[in-house]
């Protein structure tokens, strides 16, 4: 069997094949996404402002904040968080991959941003603005990119609020609550008639679902799509950015590996400690790896503590 070094020199062979990396990979969505004027073009193509509303500045802010229960504490990690002109804040998430309980973290994480949101910016209010108007919430947007189906979307492009159901059935209702809003791109539901709609929204849209085994970069007259598209091309990069992105593809992958062993050992052998015991292997591994706590706990189906006393 080989190991885990063999899989990854395996793995940058296989990369080293193709052209672009693929952007739906972790480490390469956030290299894409690095910088501030390619991450406020994105968000300018898919969140549909009007004109006078258009993202012209953002500002990073921490990458992840701790969640904490009656239980225990979780970390939450977003992609990309980051505060916009105009005191809104916005979560960018890519999703490769579905999972149980995928509506309760897109919520979760649309949560935990209005609470880091609301923090920030009541430290840029006065006393007395804050006196008059303790409850006042920034608006904010939680913008998930999914390469799977999304069995709540029924387009490429949904934008989710808070409506009345009273409302439901009606074209020109409007959110009760306009200051929280989701957006998801559901890349499957992609095909020809959408990419035809030649949009700066659909070339993004082509980028993410058809750059990974793109020969050539599609012509544009874009320029930061064409950035883009030249940063991303394998020659482009150093040899240590492959490294630790086939890295996190063979970890990836040993990961859903151990998961399918883990159910299927758990249902052969009948018994719930089958499964476990499996999958407390599987996290040993992963934390040998370097994988982080909060991926473990959603692979392997662990508590932080549980994995903390391995």
């Amino acid at each position: 069997m080989a190991t885990f070094e063999e899989k990854v020199k395996k793995q940058i062979e296989i990369i080293r094949q193709h052209t672009f990396l693929d952007p739906t990979r972790d480490k390469v969505f956030k290299e894409i996404f690095s910088k501030d004027v390619t991450l406020i073009h994105f968000l300018n193509a898919v969140m549909h402002m009007p004109e006078e509303r258009k993202i012209v500045s953002i500002e990073r802010k921490k990458p992840a904040s701790t969640l904490t229960s009656a239980i225990d504490k979780e970390e939450v990690r977003f992609d990309v968080h980051a505060k916009l002109n105009n005191n809104e804040f916005i979560d960018l998430e890519m999703q490769r991959a579905s999972h149980e309980d995928f509506a309760d973290r897109v919520e979760l994480y649309a949560d935990q941003l209005s609470i880091e949101s609301k923090i920030h910016f009541d430290s840029q209010r006065t006393e007395t603005e804050k006196e008059d108007h303790p409850y006042l919430m920034p608006s904010t947007y939680c913008v998930w990119i999914c390469n799977f189906p999304v069995d709540f979307c029924e387009s490429y492009r949904e934008e989710l609020g808070l409506f009345r159901f009273s409302s439901l059935g009606n074209p020109e209702a409007l959110p009760v609550y306009a200051k929280k809003r989701y957006i998801l791109l559901d890349l499957s539901k992609v095909d020809a008639k959408v990419l035809n709609l030649n949009t700066t929204e659909t070339e993004w849209l082509e980028l993410f679902t058809r750059m990974a085994s793109a020969k050539d970069a599609p012509k544009t007259k874009d320029p930061v799509i064409a950035d883009v598209y030249r940063r991303m091309m394998v020659s482009a990069m150093e040899k240590n950015f492959i490294t630790e992105v086939a890295t996190g593809m063979v970890t990836e992958a040993e990961i859903s590996t151990r998961i399918g062993t883990a159910r299927r050992e758990g249902r052969e052998e009948g018994r719930e400690e089958g499964r476990e015991e499996a999958c407390k292997e599987m996290a040993k591994a992963m934390l040998a790896d370097g994988v982080s706590l909060d991926k473990i706990v959603v692979y392997s189906g662990l508590t932080p503590e549980e994995i903390k006393a391995l």
